[in-house]
């Protein structure tokens, strides 16, 4: 064998006992920490602490090892770090496979504990009945807008937004079968179906089509049908053994949906953070216009807002905004506390590290090995 080789791979050997050393002593202060933290009362999960040491290792990476690699091993390494203080139990809309599923694991890597809920109710009360400690759900989507039924839950149910993730949509039609002409049954969540209408129009025009509850439960119900196929992702086509009979056919290229983690917290500020509120205004002229008079006063740049109808009283609506900033920052204060005055209703709903929707997680980029999930 080349005598370079053998001396690489010795010096390799080296370094992974090293590395190995370091990461259990680590792992010990982690240990100290959990019993400080359950001394206390503090919550085990601290994404504001986590984002903040993501981004001190990114900004000290010197390469070769990408920024994105760096992410990925420190996630995990997160993940071990939380189980060792407690296991951290995850909620999320199932079934396993979802784009909610690939989301979830993610932001808390493969130690975790993942629960699936077939509703996005189910998911918000498993966090509120305390069965879970966390929970993932989708919030909107870059070509279709918000999640309607999640903005409603976010009105209706007392949770807090603790982090968030942007995560690329990357569809596939898969079956048992292996040619297209043979297809008679297609089955797809209805927004999977319309990110996807040019394709299907241009591609299986006379298939029947089924609404699913999930990308999942479509995967699912195409492995029981030789003549079916769902759009699914690329996960749960291999983890159902289904065949890929067409790659990446979402009409547009970059769609990406947005996931927001709720907890029942509160995070310290980490300097480039995000805050989401929800608020209504009286049913009078210029109502919305004074409201947005606060934040133009105080300078805090909205990112975003969306109407949303109220559920609870008719012909009125609920607005749903982003705000940069964290709550404790002296000048969001400030605005927070002018709007109160000139709204009928106000919902700080959770201050958090800001992601970049611009360089959003891609599942296929991140490698991600199979995972059990359970009530556990």
């Amino acid at each position: 064998m080349d005598e370079d080789l053998v001396r690489l791979r010795e010096a390799i050997d080296e370094v992974d006992h090293e590395l190995l050393r370091l990461l259990n002593q680590r792992m010990s202060m982690v240990r100290q920490i959990g019993r400080i933290k359950a001394d206390k009362g503090i919550s085990l999960y601290d994404p504001g602490r986590e984002e903040s040491i993501f981004q001190r290792l990114i900004g000290a990476n010197t390469g070769p090892l990408s920024n994105e690699s760096l992410r990925s091993i420190y996630r995990e390494i997160m993940a071990a770090s939380r189980l060792l203080q407690a296991p951290l139990h995850v909620a999320f809309l199932g079934p396993e496979w979802t784009y909610s599923n690939l989301a979830a694991v993610s932001m808390f890597g493969h130690s975790a504990r993942y629960l699936s809920f077939p509703s996005l109710e189910e998911v918000f009360d498993a966090l509120l009945k305390r069965k879970a400690q966390a929970a993932v759900v989708p919030v909107e989507n870059s070509l279709q807008g918000g999640v309607g039924r999640t903005l409603d839950l976010l009105y209706e149910r007392e949770v807090t937004v603790v982090q968030e993730c942007f995560l690329e949509v990357a569809h596939y039609l898969c079956g048992t079968g292996e040619d297209l002409r043979d297809l008679r049954q297609l089955y797809a969540h209805p927004q999977a179906m319309e990110q996807c209408r040019r394709w299907l129009l241009e591609n299986l025009r006379n298939v029947e089509t089924y609404e699913c509850a999930s990308t999942a439960q479509a995967a699912q119900l195409a492995r029981k049908n030789p003549s079916g196929a769902a759009i699914c992702n690329l996960y749960a086509a291999r983890h159902y053994g289904l065949n890929i009979l067409a790659e990446r056919i979402e009409d547009h290229a970059g769609n990406t949906t947005r996931f927001l983690a709720l907890s029942d917290h509160a995070n310290p500020p980490t300097g480039e953070d995000k805050t989401s509120i929800l608020f209504a205004v009286p049913d009078q002229p210029g109502a919305l216009h004074a409201s947005l008079e606060a934040f133009a006063r105080y300078r805090v740049n909205l990112s975003r807002i969306e109407s949303r109808p109220n559920r609870l009283f008719s012909w009125q609506y609920t607005f749903f905004a982003d705000l940069e900033g964290h709550r404790e920052d002296e000048n969001l204060q400030n605005a927070l506390g002018d709007l109160k005055d000139r709204v009928t209703f106000l919902k700080v709903l959770g201050s958090y590290p800001k992601s970049d929707p611009k360089h959003p997680i891609r599942p296929e980029k991140e490698k991600m090995r199979s995972v059990r999930f359970g009530m556990s």
